[in-house]
């Protein structure tokens, strides 16, 4: 008698399944720790913290805060020009639209691995779904800047220091693409600055500020300030972008990210797509001159 397809199979699946039991663990571990920590955000003051201060932005004071102080507006005059809009509807409307765009967004990014990785990883990020922030925009632009380097204005223009997009295609010396996020970004700025010039006066002397008042050491105590952090970040993304490892990427902007939390780590969501969907063509499936990287912005995206 002929064995069944399924039981020629199932010692593969056994392997499969012995090889996933120990990331299985990890993620079940995460998505623990991040239920407890969202739970107790929410027991503390609900949920919308870092949203709330995108939507107050217009009703106060904008540049009153501290980098690290929640409910403070920290980004450019650009970003919040932009939810101005959304931000004259009602608080829970407001929240609603932050809140679906980070769980969609997530689901999309994590969407390339097993569900019973993906699912517990998404529950892991719960905390940064509901708190509003904008961690997972910016995953979504490191994989789809790749392709489309505009959109690194939007880093440029909220976290600052993470936009480390334009490095990696300096070092792969794909220059359209640096002129593209970088005319992309001043253009935004520039409008937003005509539109109003003194926002942009309060936040450069708020950046000013920070910078001459800070001692490096903004986020956990056990992690590095950013000055000692950005450079290990531009030194992954060089090693990255020489090699053709896209994936360091979003490592890079969680290291050069000024105020590192635990909602920072999704970053990292952006490493699947990365790994898996032919964003930065691999050694030999792309012609080029010898000794440079293929191009990132003409590879497929699978």
């Amino acid at each position: 008698m002929q064995p069944t397809a399924g039981a020629r199979e199932s010692p593969q699946v056994d392997v499969d399944l012995r090889r996933r039991l120990p990331a299985f663990a990890l993620c079940l571990l995460l998505a623990a720790v991040g239920l407890i920590e969202t739970w107790a955000h929410l027991e503390q003051g609900g949920p919308g913290w870092d949203a709330r201060a995108y939507w107050d932005a217009w009703r106060g004071p904008m540049y009153d805060g501290s980098v690290g102080d929640p409910g403070h507006f920290l980004y450019s005059p650009a970003f919040a020009q932009v939810v101005w809009p959304l931000a004259q509807t009602t608080w829970p409307v407001f929240l609603a639209v932050f809140i679906v765009v980070n769980a969609v967004g997530l689901a999309w990014l994590l969407r390339p691995l097993p569900l019973v990785l993906s699912v517990p990883l998404w529950l892991a990020a719960s905390q940064e779904i509901v708190s509003g922030n904008v961690f997972v925009p910016m995953a979504i632009v490191a994989v789809l800047g790749m392709r489309r380097p505009h959109l690194w204005a939007f880093v440029a223009l909220t976290k600052i220091t993470p936009a480390l997009g334009p490095v990696w295609f300096a070092v792969r010396g794909e220059w359209s693409a640096v002129v593209k996020a970088a005319v992309t970004t001043v253009a935004v700025a520039a409008v937003s600055y005509v539109v109003s010039p003194g926002l942009w006066h309060e936040w450069f002397g708020f950046l000013a500020d920070q910078a001459r008042l800070s001692d490096g050491a903004i986020g956990y105590e056990f992690i590095p300030g950013p000055l000692y952090r950005i450079p290990v970040a531009l030194a992954l993304v060089v090693w990255g972008a020489r090699t053709d490892r896209v994936w360091v990427l979003p490592v890079a902007m969680l290291l050069a990210t000024p105020f590192i939390w635990n909602g920072s780590l999704t970053l990292l969501a952006a490493i699947p797509r990365l790994r898996t969907s032919g964003t930065a063509a691999r050694p030999g499936r792309a012609s080029g001159p010898p000794g440079r990287p293929p191009s990132s912005t003409s590879a497929p995206t699978g």
